[in-house]
């Protein structure tokens, strides 16, 4: 069954008009941070795959947390068929896992709002993200997938 997966997109996303089947990024009507994105773009699945495969270098980041960066972990969350990746800000070790702060409203997500504590699993987080005073990031993988389309249309 083919999904479509709302991407919520705490940190600087703006609009983006569509592309290619395999390249596509919805506008949401009314929200500049939320990106609409097939459920089998593959470009997008490479990204998840490549932030699970990077997850522990985000763990012992945040484990020896350093002042002035941010921490962020984007992960999926479902109610019935509808699904969600959101950004989850602060976030924190709470040994043995993470746990994160809500940073957005959900779209589709009626029973999550900002501000809700998440302990998402390791299978839920999507992507993850350090960034530094000076403008450097750690991570961010889905967000240069959608920044690259992004420039696409310039």
């Amino acid at each position: 069954m083919k999904q479509n997966i709302i991407l919520i997109c705490a940190i600087a996303l703006t609009q983006i008009t569509p592309m290619n089947a395999d390249e596509k990024i919805e506008r949401h009507p009314t929200r500049d941070d939320v990106a609409g994105v097939d459920g089998e773009d593959k470009e997008m699945l490479e990204a998840q795959k490549k932030a699970q495969d990077s997850l522990m270098q985000f763990i012992k980041a945040i484990q020896k947390r350093e002042e002035g960066k941010r921490y962020l972990l984007k992960v999926k969350l479902s109610e019935g068929e509808e699904i969600e990746h959101v950004w989850l800000e602060p976030v924190k070790w709470n040994d043995p896992g993470l746990l994160g702060i809500l940073a957005v409203d959900p779209v589709a997500l009626k029973k999550k709002k900002k501000g809700d504590t998440i302990t998402p699993l390791p299978s839920e987080i999507t992507d993850w993200l350090i960034l530094s005073e000076d403008g450097s990031k750690e991570g961010g993988f889905t967000t240069d997938v959608i920044e690259k389309r992004k420039a696409k249309t310039k």
